[in-house]
């Protein structure tokens, strides 16, 4: 696995960010076992993470009036992951359109890199009224000039 939280390229030649989480109590079942729809929750934290990592953050987005809603998301379930060990959560940025985005996952165990969960998310943009917008310029541009800087 490369450094974690610094952008790479995948050997699909998409943009991806590994960051690690440990699994808290809360996440877990009586029996320690994450419970399926905290994989979500991380995969929200792995796009944060991207966007964070390109050096254009979700918080910027918003506050420069973009909004991107989640209008899909799949996931398929290999392993559970258990209270206290230490996951990577694998986004990557899959397709890039003129009013949406695609990011697809991978969380492995960190210990032994067992694939935990694979998924994907697709995302509209949106105005602050919550009307569909193209992807502003400067996103577009912010997001592929932070890629080009890891090159």
């Amino acid at each position: 696995m490369s450094e974690y939280d610094t952008p790479y390229c995948n050997a699909s030649g998409h943009w991806t960010v590994a960051t690690r989480l440990r699994v808290r109590f809360y996440e877990t079942d009586q029996m320690g076992v994450v419970h399926h729809s905290v994989y979500i929750r991380w995969f929200e934290e792995g796009r944060s993470a991207f966007t964070r990592a390109l050096g254009y953050p979700y918080s910027r987005m918003e506050s420069e009036g973009l909004s991107l809603a989640v209008t899909e998301v799949q996931a398929r379930y290999y392993h559970p992951a258990r209270y206290d060990e230490e996951v990577a959560v694998i986004c990557s940025l899959e397709e890039f359109q003129s009013r949406g985005l695609t990011f697809s996952y991978e969380v492995r165990r960190a210990a032994d890199e067992t694939l935990l969960v694979t998924g994907r998310t697709k995302h509209i943009s949106v105005d602050h009224q919550g009307r569909v917008m193209r992807i502003p310029d400067a996103v577009r541009c912010g997001l592929l000039a932070g890629a080009a800087g890891h090159e």
